[in-house]
Order: C-alpha cells, then sequence, then structure tokens
C-alpha cells in the first residue's frame, strides 16, 4: 500500500467516525423566534431533537408555545423543566397538559434548578421523576443535567450518586433517560467524566454538550455565565477549536478528538448535543453539513464545515 493510499484510508476512517458520532445531533436554543423555528425547519433533519431552555422570570406557558411551534416544524420539541421553579402541582400538571394536547411531547429535559429555595412543591428533579405527573401526561423519556467540569457547589462524589439516583428512578417509573451535559472545551476532561460514570454504573446514553459555531467573544461570554472554565488562550490552544482567535469557533477539533475515542468503544452510547449561540439556524446548518460528510479534515485534527 502506497503512503498516498494509506492516507486516503485514514481520511475515509476519520470521515466515517465522525458522521457517526454525529448521526444523531440534537440541538438547544433559548425563546427561539418564529424565524428561527422556520431556519431549523430548512436546515435540521426532520425528527431532530430541539431542546427549549427554560427562563425562570418567564411565564411557562412560554414554553408550551414554543413546543407547539417545534412539533408543527417537524422537528421533536424538548422542554426544560426546573424543579424548583414550579408553584405548585397545578402549574406543571397545566404545562404537561398543554405539552401532552398541543404538542405531543413525549421528551422533556429535568432539571432541579439554579434558586436556593423551591418555589413550590418540587425541591429537587428527583422529587419530579418520582411524582409519577410526568407518565401520566404522555412523557416517556427524560433528560438528565451532567457535568463534566463539576459543579462550584456540589462535590463529584455527590453529584455521581445524585445522578444515578435519578436514573434508577426514571427506569422504575417507566422512563428511558439520558444525560445531556453543559458545553465544555476539554475533550480529555469529557472523556474521563464518561469514563467515571461508566465506572460507576451509570450506562445511560450520554449527550455530549458543545458550543455551536459562533465568534469568540459571544463564546466567552456565555462560558462565563455558565460557569464553564474558558479562556482566550485555552480555547486557542485546543486543536481545530479557534480557525482564528478572533474568527469564528467552531467544535470541530473536540468532536473529531471524541469520535476517534467513542470509536473504541470507551464511552458507550454517546451523541453531540449543540448549544446555539451562534443562531439555531447557523447552527443547525454547520452540524447538519458535518452529519452528512459534507466537510474537509484538516492537519490539525479538526475539520472544515464545506459550503
Amino acid at each position: 500500500m502506497t503512503t498516498a493510499t494509506a492516507l486516503r484510508e485514514q481520511a475515509s476512517d476519520a470521515l466515517e467516525r465522525i458522521q457517526d458520532f454525529l448521526i444523531d445531533f440534537s440541538l438547544e436554543a433559548t425563546r427561539p423566534k418564529p424565524a428561527d423555528i422556520e431556519a431549523l425547519k430548512a436546515e435540521a433533519p426532520t425528527g431532530t431533537r430541539l431542546y427549549l431552555s427554560a427562563i425562570p422570570t418567564h411565564p411557562v406557558d412560554e414554553l408550551a408555545d414554543q413546543a407547539v411551534a417545534v412539533r408543527a416544524a417537524g422537528l421533536e420539541p424538548v422542554p426544560h423543566i426546573s424543579a424548583r421553579n414550579l408553584h405548585s402541582r397545578d402549574e406543571i400538571v397545566r404545562l404537561l397538559e398543554r405539552f401532552q394536547n398541543e404538542a405531543q411531547v413525549t421528551h422533556l429535559l429535568v432539571i432541579g434548578g439554579d434558586r436556593a429555595d423551591s418555589a413550590g412543591p418540587f425541591a429537587t428533579s428527583l422529587d419530579l421523576i418520582e411524582s409519577g405527573l410526568l407518565q401520566r401526561y404522555g412523557i416517556r423519556h427524560v433528560g438528565l443535567a451532567g457535568h463534566p467540569e463539576g459543579h462550584p457547589r456540589v462535590s463529584n462524589d455527590v453529584l455521581d450518586r445524585a445522578l444515578r439516583a435519578k436514573a434508577e428512578a426514571a427506569e422504575q417509573s417507566g422512563l428511558t433517560a439520558d444525560i445531556v451535559t453543559q458545553f465544555s472545551f476539554d475533550s480529555a476532561g469529557i472523556s474521563a467524566w464518561i469514563r467515571r460514570l461508566r465506572d460507576y454504573g451509570i450506562e445511560n446514553p450520554v449527550r455530549i454538550g458543545f458550543a455551536g459555531p459562533t465568534n469568540l467573544t459571544t463564546l466567552l461570554k456565555y462560558a462565563q455565565r455558565c460557569g464553564v472554565k474558558a479562556s482566550a488562550t485555552g480555547l486557542a490552544k485546543n486543536a481545530g477549536l479557534m480557525k482564528q482567535l478572533f474568527g469564528v469557533s467552531a467544535p470541530d477539533g473536540l468532536i473529531r478528538t471524541l469520535s476517534d475515542v467513542a470509536a473504541q468503544g470507551a464511552l458507550g452510547d454517546v451523541a453531540a448535543h449543540f448549544f446555539s449561540f451562534g443562531g439555531i439556524g447557523a447552527t443547525a446548518r454547520w452540524a447538519t453539513h458535518a452529519a452528512k460528510g459534507l466537510i474537509s479534515l484538516d492537519s490539525e485534527n479538526g475539520f472544515s464545515v464545506n459550503p
């Protein structure tokens, strides 16, 4: 075999691993506008999961309106539900009724919420999972939050135990569950975290969070807001992450590295989850093209999405 032939085969194998890793990607958006939904309809494959972030200062009915629009566009709405932000059982029942009757929602991402005290009867996401309300209104699958970089106020051991308890409670309640992570810029840290979960007996699928393509200023703003350890220097050191230091950032280097690790079977069932900081339409277009293999590999262990 010639050197050129060997390089072509290596490139082909790398491309296949990237496509396998991205084939079931999901997206996340906050308060998508009608134009955003139309852009998604044009760019994302039918049935793509769109996670809808909940905003504590906005009425929960807003989530139901968004879910209806997402379903009408041929996508799978996955609203976020923050347990501590729910004021009463009646509030969550009304919301679940709307999800079921108007948007045929079967998937939710259930989180505790950042507020110190609960507004109503649910102190944790586990309380909500164990309430029996979700299944009663057609929910079949729950997403659980994962933190590859840890939590500033909770130890890793406590986080791991809580995550396993929620996964077990979901299974016992007849719900399937996966884990959806915060975005990170550390491929080695992500791999180590998932391996730790597997060693701890948590075998649920993991959706690995990535910051979709955006500019450096926007990326750093969201990283600081979300508590993600990031700096201009740290980002620039990630192979393929920054095409230009002050240009557009894309997670291609992270994806290529993690697709190689995933192909070895060390991470179990994993998929990609994109936060749309640079716009939901642009993020969907980038992810869809990459998943189709419309990319050019580069020498820095990343890739560029072809126009």
